[in-house]
């Protein structure tokens, strides 16, 4: 039986959330905050009055936005080379693997709204993430998992 189109090409969801995942990560990891407004909402002041008036914890903020940086683009890089590879291919574990991408966003999504003073200005783009992911889950299901009669 020849697969579906959907089936066929499903892996490209997870190639493109990665490649997105990968390119918005890339300032972070330079030390470039792309949500001030955050930082201010949080903290109270902006990354400029902060690193003013406490350089040592500017310093530390600098630090740990640019290692979860790193990190995401270790994730993002991780994502794509699946993608492209075990996945396209219908292999059970990087489907398995891939449940971790909804459940991450979602967690983003949860930790974002926890703090009552954040922008909320994430929350669509990572919905969208959630969606694409679970699309990209769901429609190739029959390939991964075919029915006993094939």
């Amino acid at each position: 039986m020849a697969e579906k189109i959907y089936e066929k090409y499903a892996w490209i969801a997870f190639f493109a959330l990665g490649s997105i995942f990968l390119v918005t990560a890339i300032p972070h990891a330079l030390g470039y905050n792309t949500d001030p407004a955050l930082v201010e909402n949080l903290g109270g002041m902006t990354p400029d009055e902060l690193k003013d008036s406490n350089p040592m914890f500017f310093d530390l903020y600098s630090f740990y936005l640019m290692g979860g940086a790193l990190s995401d683009i270790g994730f993002a890089f991780l994502i794509t080379v699946v993608s492209a590879t075990a996945y396209r291919r219908g292999e059970k574990w990087a489907w398995y693997a891939f449940w971790f991408i909804p459940v991450y966003f979602i967690a983003f999504i949860a930790l974002s709204l926890a703090f009552e003073s954040s922008s909320s200005v994430m929350i669509p783009p990572l919905m969208v993430f959630v969606v694409v992911s679970l699309v990209g889950l769901l429609l190739p299901f029959r390939k991964f998992f075919p029915s006993k009669a094939q």
